[in-house]
C-alpha cells in the first residue's frame, strides 16, 4: 500500500511539474514595475509549495522589502556564495526580476519570499512572460538564481538563497 501511494503522489508531482503552474492561479498576478525593479506580486490563492497561510503582498510592502534590500544585500552577500562565475547579486540588483509571495509563518508573522532571476535569462525576453504567470524555479545556475525571505514586521530579511552550479 505505502508503495502505491508513494507512486502516486511522485506521479501527480511530476505531473504538476510538466504542465506548469499557470492553470492553477485564478487570481491576477500584479506585474509592478518601477524605474529600480520590476516585479511581479503573486496573489494569495496561487498553488505552490510555500509553506503557512498565504496572503497577496500589497505594493507598498514590496516597497518596504526593495528598501530594505538596497540597504541591507551587500552586507547579507558578503560571503559570495556562488558567485564565482556569475554576477555578484549586490553589484547587479538592479538586473533581477523578482516574484513576491506572500504568507505568514507557523509563528504568525508576515512573511515575504522573493524570487529572483537574471532579467536577460529566457523567461523574461520581450516574448516570453512566464515569469508573470507561474514561479521560475530552476536547479543551478550560480547567482543568476536566487532568493530571499523578508519579516515585515522586524523590516528583517533573512535565508539568503543562491543558486548552485551543476
Amino acid at each position: 500500500m505505502t508503495g502505491k501511494f508513494t507512486f502516486v503522489i511522485l506521479l501527480l508531482l511530476t505531473i504538476f511539474s510538466c504542465f506548469g503552474q499557470q492553470n492553477l492561479l485564478s487570481g491576477k498576478v500584479d506585474h509592478y514595475k518601477t524605474a529600480n525593479f520590476d516585479s511581479a506580486i503573486f496573489p494569495a490563492d496561487y498553488i505552490d509549495l510555500i509553506p503557512g497561510v498565504r496572503f497577496t503582498p500589497t505594493r507598498e510592502e514590496v516597497d518596504k522589502a526593495e528598501i530594505a534590500l538596497a540597504i541591507n544585500i551587500k552586507k547579507l552577500n558578503k560571503n559570495l556564495i556562488n558567485q564565482t562565475e556569475t554576477p555578484f547579486i549586490h553589484k547587479k540588483l538592479y538586473k533581477y526580476k523578482r516574484q513576491y509571495f506572500g504568507y505568514i509563518d507557523n509563528d504568525g508573522s508576515r512573511i515575504l519570499l522573493i524570487n529572483f532571476f537574471w532579467s536577460k535569462e529566457r523567461y523574461s525576453n520581450s516574448n516570453n512572460s512566464l515569469w508573470l504567470k507561474e514561479r521560475i524555479l530552476v536547479f543551478d545556475g550560480g547567482s543568476y538564481y536566487w532568493n530571499i525571505r523578508f519579516d515585515l514586521e522586524k523590516n528583517q530579511l533573512f535565508d539568503l538563497d543562491i543558486n548552485g552550479y551543476g
